[in-house]
């Protein structure tokens, strides 16, 4: 499960790397194209624009890296504290049943109040 979760945030990270590159490369060209159209004074703007496009895409590649981080932190966390569940209710099995017992009893009245009149 962790390997496939750990994939699945590698790939989007990877597919989202990718399109920022794409989008880059797409970008650049365009510039290009539009800059040969036009007078040489537009190199200026040209070079301008090409730095604004590198900071979108540096950008974006720098939230998908911090997105894939986080997605690895909240999988720690996940284990961590299924691991700290199953160490307390090994530990304490018949506080664990009464515990269960009364948030059930509770959810069944809370659910059990909205019946129609």
């Amino acid at each position: 499960m962790e390997n496939n979760i750990d994939s699945k945030i590698n790939n989007t990270r990877d597919g989202v790397t990718q399109i920022g590159k794409d989008l880059r490369a797409d970008a650049h060209a365009t510039i290009d194209k539009v800059a040969e159209k036009i007078p040489p004074a537009t190199d200026k703007l040209a070079a301008q624009a090409h730095t604004g496009v590198d900071k979108v895409a540096d950008t974006a590649e720098s939230a998908s890296d911090r997105l894939a981080a986080r997605g690895k932190q909240v999988v720690e966390t996940y284990k961590n504290f299924t691991a700290s569940s199953r160490t307390h209710v090994s530990a304490n099995p018949l506080l664990s049943v009464l515990v269960a017992a009364a948030a059930g009893y509770g959810i069944s009245k809370l659910l059990g109040s909205r019946s129609t009149k």
